[in-house]
């Protein structure tokens, strides 16, 4: 992996830029709060998503793909710099990009690609001007972006969906999705209000869905289908306990899926990828040198079958969302180890989440002595500093494997890993040393 380095916004991108015939058009479509198992192509058929189902059906689904931060902006900021957040100094939430802080839409764009830019970005009005077209309207028509770019340029095109983060509302897919089918995963109650709830997290999710089936109808109208690459992932996971804002899977491994024109479709690759290697990709696609601040490594060869150099782990980060709650966590192909840095604290939900039905049935459940041990674990007074799974025999992660002799040689494996990145990233929390955390 690239290793990040002092520098800051490099001075001449025109000399990253190397020249190749024809590049291709990407297009990036960016859901929001989203779990990766919330696809029909995933294996939930309790959500319809017909056209991100086809999409997979033309291209590669990454089932293990990872955001750098289970937040919005933190993680949006990772995917235009290549970096985590607490190293371009974004890691809290709603901070805007700083000014000095290089993207990829600069160094595509001294390749000769137009930007476009829809919907949420989330980094700030001063970066949607880096977009050679803006439209922050949900109401804007996607044609818009193509009527207005030069037909002699590529182009990359981010769409942002709003769909599905809350507030939830009726209407809004038709016909709603049947509340007694919808999935229930384990680390929620199976009770009415949580059914209802995810009843409504499917609807939006079916909307956002066939949104994304206009966008790629028009790619196909437009003649432009055959020399574009289309991308579509989610910001970090679904708007539930236990899932957005924690290191838990639900709450950072997301939806990837890649459709590149004469690519063998159908295809399900289990490779760990961080949503730090978007850009590393999207811009050796485009020929172009990935700069050496990038910390991400372009997957590209899991594309084209050209040389990939395969990750042993993903990384995230939790900072202030609502709450300050400081989280690191490190995951490889089978164990995750989370470092709870105020682990006094209880778990404190973001605020479009407490007041959400799931919510309050867990608030319920617990009042009446019925919330079984896996659930009440969100409502304990403290939490452990270190949290230790093996996902392999324990996928839900429920049970704390940080304490046992048996793993230990893991734990201190892993915290190693995870102490080497967060200093070789710059983070602003304690540095670890020989033998952290010194108490369980």
């Amino acid at each position: 992996m690239n290793g990040p380095t002092r520098r800051g916004f490099l001075g001449t991108t025109a000399a990253l830029a190397q020249t190749t015939p024809a590049p291709p058009n990407i297009v990036f479509l960016l859901s929001d709060d989203h779990t990766a198992a919330d696809l029909g192509c995933a294996g939930n058929l309790g959500i319809r998503t017909p056209n991100l189902d086809r999409l997979a059906q033309r291209g590669t689904r990454f089932a293990n793909c990872f955001v750098t931060s289970p937040q919005c902006s933190p993680n949006r900021s990772a995917i235009f710099t290549g970096c985590t957040a607490h190293t371009t100094g974004t890691s809290r939430l709603h901070t805007p990009m700083p000014a000095w802080e290089q993207s990829f839409l600069e160094l595509l764009k001294a390749r000769g690609y137009y930007t476009g830019g829809f919907r949420k970005v989330h980094q700030g009005n001063e970066f949607n001007r880096r977009f050679d077209f803006y439209r922050a309207e949900k109401t804007a028509a996607f044609a818009e972006s193509f009527d207005q770019r030069p037909t002699n340029r590529p182009f990359f095109l981010h769409v942002g969906f709003t769909d599905p983060h809350r507030p939830y509302v009726g209407k809004a897919f038709d016909p709603p999705h049947d509340r007694a089918k919808v999935r229930v995963p384990k680390f929620l109650p199976d009770t009415t209000e949580v059914r209802e709830d995810l009843g409504m997290y499917a609807d939006f999710i079916a909307r956002m869905d066939g949104e994304c089936g206009q966008l790629l109808d028009l790619l196909t109208t437009r003649g432009l289908a055959e020399n574009t690459i289309v991308f579509f992932s989610g910001d970090n996971g679904m708007p539930f306990p236990g899932a957005k804002g924690t290191c838990y899977d639900p709450g950072i491994n997301v939806p990837l899926i890649v459709a590149r024109p004469g690519q063998k479709g159908g295809v399900v690759r289990e490779e760990l990828i961080s949503h730090v290697d978007l850009p590393a990709t999207w811009l050796d696609l485009a020929n172009v040198a990935v700069p050496p601040k990038m910390q991400g490594v372009s997957f590209r060869g899991l594309l084209d079958g050209s040389p990939y150099r395969q990750r042993e782990a993903v990384f995230s980060e939790r900072n202030w969302h609502d709450n300050f709650d400081p989280i690191r966590s490190v995951r490889t192909e089978r164990h995750k180890l989370i470092f709870n840095a105020a682990p006094h604290f209880p778990y404190r939900p973001a605020l479009d989440l407490e007041g959400s039905p799931t919510w309050k049935s867990y608030l319920e459940l617990s009042r009446r002595g019925k919330l079984s041990a896996n659930h009440g674990r969100l409502l304990q007074p403290t939490r452990p500093m270190v949290e230790l799974y093996d996902l392999a025999t324990d996928p839900d992660e429920f049970q704390n494997l940080a304490t046992s002799a048996a793993h230990a040689d893991i734990r201190q494996a892993l915290q190693r890993r995870l102490g080497e990145w967060m200093e070789n990233t710059y983070d602003y929390l304690p540095p670890t040393a020989p033998g952290w955390p010194i108490r369980l």
